[in-house]
């Protein structure tokens, strides 16, 4: 993607750290036998200045749709213009059987690399180089739900929960999310469904599973398909779910049985970013905790991502956990806000009872990262109607933050059907703002009144 007339893209000077191999990788390697193959993610030194570029593009008046092309443009080029220059140094490592393989990325300036410690070690000498972390799969479930039996598809016909935040309200304002896509990177979705049947995008954007392939597949009790109904369900066969049953859905398989892995998240971050382009992305899942401190901890090692989505309009959308009662038991990436001066990176969204109290799990602040309201927003989490893929009309009870996150995303997605024109930072202040009582309530009808407020 070229941009006619757009000026070559902005680095950010700061030479790369002294030692580029991260501690665990650079331990492993020392035992590993020569011949043995790794896979790592290799971040580059140049990488887009998000914030010079959007601020250049402030001064260029540019609206919604042309600031998402320019950053994606500025991404795909900075990656192409970096990792083209390192190409015969990776063509020759793989010729002499250092290097087994390469896989370049966008979302940020970072090859993926299966290669021998040698090649490894080549690799890090490199100036072009600044980090190697070796891929990681945790072994804890990172999706932020309660797992319980399936039950029977429950009687209410009506979730309690579209009342709570006033859905039912924008409805009757003609709003459906018409125009939208919601995108979740998760365990998988299945399009089976009949509440999810109708508005999947399909094909190459509507779908990926970077590590097995194959048509769409939900790979962890439904997790996917139970949370996207809550964000855009259709509302067919007398059952009422969905905040936003006229959106669409894309989804990507990021999360093989429900565990996260750093290889398979960038792949599926790129996906999103140059593919998939949605609009709202749910992230209803938690990196792996601190084992010194497993109810919280501070990860940045995914805000040039997150950051590189929300310069591009998609705003993530974060279920904040299922690690409370107790205070700051929190982690990342929901509990990025505040990481920056005048940016929000993670709207995070914690969890209520029918009653409005607290969902009694529901992670809490003070955020490990410092800074922000944890979490930003609170939406139905406990004794919910969700879809589940076991057949195509089959439902269950829910409980999580994973939904409460599904709804706060259903309710953006509205509020960009009102106000297509709106920034990710317009749609985060609006949710933020329109919120009710100390526990921040999410509520439609408040957030979209402020969003027809103008804008400052």
């Amino acid at each position: 993607m070229t941009l006619a007339g757009c000026p070559p893209p902005l680095h950010r000077p700061s030479p790369p750290p002294p030692d580029k191999l991260d501690p665990a990788l650079r331990q492993a390697l020392a035992a590993a036998p020569a011949g043995e193959t790794r896979t790592v993610l290799v971040d580059l030194v140049a990488q887009v200045d998000l914030r010079a570029l959007a601020r250049r593009l402030g001064r260029q008046g540019a609206d919604r749709q042309a600031r998402r092309a320019a950053v994606i443009a500025a991404l795909v080029r900075q990656a192409a213009e970096s990792q083209t220059a390192l190409r015969p140094f990776l063509d020759l490592a793989r010729r002499q059987g250092t290097i087994a393989r390469y896989e370049g990325f966008a979302v940020v300036d970072r090859l993926v690399v299966v290669a021998t410690p040698a090649g490894i070690a080549a690799l890090a000498a490199r100036p072009e180089v600044a980090r190697i972390v070796a891929q990681t799969t945790a072994r804890e479930t990172a999706l932020a739900w309660e797992e319980a039996p399936v039950s029977p598809a429950p009687p209410e016909r009506t979730s309690w929960a579209l009342a709570a935040i006033g859905a039912e309200e924008a409805w009757r304002w003609g709003l459906s999310g018409r125009g939208v896509v919601v995108g979740a990177i998760d365990s998988g979705a299945s399009p089976r469904h009949e509440q999810l049947q109708g508005n999947f995008r399909g094909g190459d954007a509507g779908w990926l599973d970077p590590a097995e392939g194959g048509p769409p597949h939900d790979t962890r009790f439904g997790h996917g398909t139970g949370v996207l109904s809550c964000a855009v369900g259709q509302n067919v066969a007398g059952k009422t779910l969905g905040v936003a049953p006229r959106a669409q859905w894309i989804a990507c398989a990021g999360l093989p049985e429900g565990h996260y892995d750093n290889v398979l998240f960038t792949r599926c971050a790129d996906w999103m970013l140059r593919v998939g382009r949605p609009d709202v992305l749910i992230n209803a899942w938690l990196l792996p905790g601190d084992p010194g401190n497993p109810g919280g901890s501070c990860d940045r090692s995914l805000v040039p991502l997150f950051d590189a989505l929300r310069a591009a309009e998609i705003l993530p959308v974060f279920a904040a956990g299922n690690l409370g009662p107790a205070p700051a038991s929190n982690r990342s990436p929901a509990n990025y806000a505040g990481l920056f001066p005048g940016a929000s990176l993670a709207l995070s969204v914690g969890g209520l009872r029918a009653d409005g109290t607290p969902f009694a799990r529901s992670s809490r602040g003070p955020s490990q990262c410092g800074g922000g309201v944890f979490p930003v927003l609170a939406a139905p989490a406990e004794d919910l109607v969700a879809a589940f893929p076991l057949s195509p009309g089959t439902y269950l009870r829910a409980q999580g933050t994973s939904f409460a996150a599904g709804y706060a995303a259903g309710a953006a997605a509205l509020l960009l059907e009102s106000r297509p024109a709106a920034s990710v930072p317009e749609i985060e202040a609006a949710l933020a703002a329109g919120a009710v009582g100390r526990d921040h309530r999410l509520s439609l009808p408040g957030a979209l009144a402020r969003l027809r407020e103008p804008f400052r």
